[in-house]
């Protein structure tokens, strides 16, 4: 929505309120008007002074700018709204609507996930898938899944959404180097990192997840996402993916395995390792998640963080593995509910105020979290922002967020009078597209208020 910044003073109050934000103008003492003018009286010219006499102007009140979105806030398409704007260099806090109570973030939840997995993984971690050949059965392996969705099934020179990803295909090379000639005659695949032989998804996830291909069930062994076209962020996903993966390794492995039968179940501590490969850096996992708002991501790094604090990796575990997690961050997280990693679950819990807390965490470059910064959307450039505020291009960076119940979007604005603004804001209730349209009119107020933005 563009906007023009209206003149200071009264008498454009009117043509500002009908552009949706106000400026309120100078706030100053009353002018109590000139002094009364004495009488004149005849003055003996002995007793006039040579030199005029000074007078002290009064003191006067600076003139503080103020600037309203109370006409933004009021917009129909604004349901129940939740936010907080601050200051950055100050801290002071500018807008407040029931930042403290804790509500379904949607995916800015993925902020969470991005900072538990760098405070307990670390940017540098990288995630080892492995085959297994069983010490007793020679035609038998075990392809066992590590966590790592981006393992891929691409060829040669060719990429999935996931950049350099490892591919079956050097898994393959190097199960065919030491099986020669030998048929491989059992494919076991081993899924109980986090339990799941088929993949789990929550019951509250929309099953148009799965067919309009923005969400895969969890499994700690998947291909591609479990995506049907792996070049493509959204492509239909299936209800099995552990059962998938194990067709398309079976299919990499070629005549070797054609008679191969696949089954599901766990390698032997005695089994020999035959083959590994490594993820890309999970910093490189966190730059991908957050741009383009990928959820499978997101629920591999939710799990890998429970497993690293000593948890068991499932859904239930999630809340207590993320308070472990950021344990040393000093946050108060009392009130946050992880149901999943990704924000798609409606019982998520996060307060704007904690997101806020993180954000000037993230803003002062605490630990690793610029990763996070530097994966987050920027309004113009290729992203899930890159569509929305075409009035601020390269200025605004936030994580955005949508689940069938609420429009969510938090992170910084740079705006035009130099300020830099941390905020979190929420649109909760049945929401259409106008709602986020409505909401993104909102913090195009708070842009273009910038420091003088008031609380009412």
């Amino acid at each position: 929505m563009k906007q023009a910044l209206i003149g200071i003073g009264s008498g454009l109050a009117a043509g500002s309120v009908a552009l949706g934000f106000l400026f309120l103008g100078p706030l100053s003492q009353t002018d109590e008007g000139p002094a009364p003018i004495a009488s004149q009286t005849t003055v003996p010219e002995a007793t006039v002074s040579a030199s005029p006499v000074e007078i002290e102007p009064e003191p006067t009140t600076p003139e503080v700018t103020q600037c309203s979105v109370s006409v933004l806030e009021d917009a129909a398409e604004i349901l129940l709204l939740q936010a907080q704007v601050i200051d950055a260099s100050t801290g002071e806090v500018l807008f407040d609507r029931g930042s403290g109570s804790a509500a379904r973030p949607a995916s800015v939840m993925k902020l969470f996930t991005a900072a538990v997995a760098l405070e307990t993984l670390g940017p540098d971690y990288r995630v080892t898938t492995r085959v297994y050949r069983d010490n007793l059965e020679p035609g038998k392996i075990y392809l066992v899944g590590a966590g790592d969705p981006t393992l891929s099934r691409t060829g040669v020179n060719e990429n999935s959404v996931y950049q350099k990803a490892p591919k079956l295909s050097d898994l393959v090379a190097q199960v065919l180097k030491v099986f020669g000639k030998e048929p491989i005659t059992q494919i076991v695949l081993d899924t109980s990192l986090y339990g799941g032989a088929k993949g789990e998804y929550q019951s509250v996830w929309d099953s148009r997840g799965i067919t309009n291909g923005y969400m895969s069930p969890v499994s700690a062994l998947q291909v591609d996402g479990d995506r049907a076209s792996p070049a493509a962020k959204e492509s239909q996903r299936s209800m099995d993916p552990v059962s998938r993966a194990g067709a398309w390794f079976q299919e990499s492995l070629g005549v070797a395995a054609t008679d191969a039968v696949i089954t599901k179940g766990l390698a032997p501590a005695d089994s020999i390792q035959i083959a590994t490969v490594k993820s890309r850096p999970i910093s490189e996992w966190i730059d991908y998640m957050l741009v383009v708002s990928d959820n499978t991501l997101a629920e591999a790094l939710a799990r890998l963080v429970s497993l690293d604090v000593g948890l068991d990796g499932t859904f239930g575990s999630l809340t207590e593995a993320y308070n472990r997690a950021l344990r040393g961050t000093g946050l108060n997280l009392a009130g946050l509910t992880i149901e999943d990693g990704s924000g798609l679950s409606k019982y998520n819990q996060a307060s704007p105020e904690l997101v806020n807390k993180l954000l000037k965490l993230i803003d002062a470059g605490y630990g690793d979290f610029e990763v996070i910064l530097g994966g987050m959307p920027v309004s113009g450039t290729p992203g899930s922002l890159s569509y929305r505020f075409e009035d601020a291009v390269g200025t605004i960076t936030a994580k955005t967020g949508w689940i069938r119940t609420g429009y969510t979007l938090a992170g910084f604005l740079d705006t035009p009078d130099q300020s830099r603004l941390i905020f979190t804001v929420y649109n909760l209730g049945d929401v259409t597209a106008s709602n986020r349209e409505a909401m993104d009119d909102l913090v195009m107020g708070f842009y273009d208020c910038g420091s003088t933005l008031v609380n009412r």
